[in-house]
């Protein structure tokens, strides 16, 4: 299970070293895309294979899902983790996300969502007001 936040330096040639801790349960080999909330994802190759399917079985017809496919499926790149437990980000990626020296990467079960310490931030401040102001019903039998 892919969980817990790391916060992490992307260095000047656009590497990212993957915390020790979730390297074995990532692999060698890992897939990349980015998200349309702005953020990339990051997956071990047998969960991104299971996403890509699903993704590529929706009706691309449909313009809204072919946007979507569109972010998902064309961003798509694996990157194999070097002896440093390192991934070089396209800067393409990189930039579709705004990430700049820091990163916080967000365990989702069987991704992780790599955001730019801004766009974070924002996400955070949403959940924060969306609990205070308005929670979704089906949240309303959830107790923490």
């Amino acid at each position: 299970m892919l969980s817990g936040a790391s916060l992490l330096s992307l260095d000047a040639k656009g590497r990212l070293t993957i915390p020790t801790r979730h390297r074995e349960a990532l692999g060698s080999v890992v897939a990349v895309t980015a998200d349309p909330s702005g953020c990339l994802l990051l997956f071990p190759v047998d969960a991104w294979k299971k996403f890509e399917t699903r993704v590529s079985a929706l009706p691309n017809l449909v313009p809204r899902i072919k946007a979507m496919q569109r972010l998902w499926l064309g961003f798509h790149t694996d990157y194999e983790i070097d002896s440093a437990g390192r991934i070089l980000l396209t800067p393409e990626l990189r930039d579709y996300a705004k990430l700049d020296r820091k990163i916080q990467m967000i365990g989702q079960t069987d991704r992780f969502e790599m955001w730019s310490e801004a766009g974070w931030a924002k996400e955070v401040e949403l959940a924060q007001r969306t609990h205070r102001e308005d929670p979704p019903a089906e949240l309303a039998g959830l107790s923490v």
